[in-house]
């Protein structure tokens, strides 16, 4: 980064409101929402999906070729039902929440 660069970024920053700082999997993991997990939760959230396809993990089954439109957005569902619709807020997630 140049100095005029890193001028600039200073400038956007102080003259921001606010700064959303993002993160990855370390916190959706830590939320109870583990991608790549082959666990107990995989079946509780697909169901037979998970025998039927196969499906070793939910970044697996979002990225899965289904035979039909019908099996993909039964698995989306579920992912929102179980995600999305019950969500348990952990003590980090209801500071970052507020």
């Amino acid at each position: 980064m140049t100095n005029k660069a890193a001028k600039i970024a200073k400038q956007w920053l102080d003259d921001a409101d606010a700064i959303l700082v993002t993160a990855s999997n370390g916190l959706s993991i830590s939320e109870g929402l583990n991608l790549f997990a082959n666990d107990k939760k995989l079946k509780e959230v697909l169901g037979d999906l998970v025998d039927k396809y196969h499906l070793p993990n939910l970044l697996t089954a979002f990225a899965f070729k289904y035979p039909n439109q019908l099996d993909y957005w039964r698995m989306v569902a579920r992912v929102v039902e179980y995600y999305g619709n019950n969500p348990e807020l952990s003590s980090i997630m209801a500071i970052i929440m507020k």
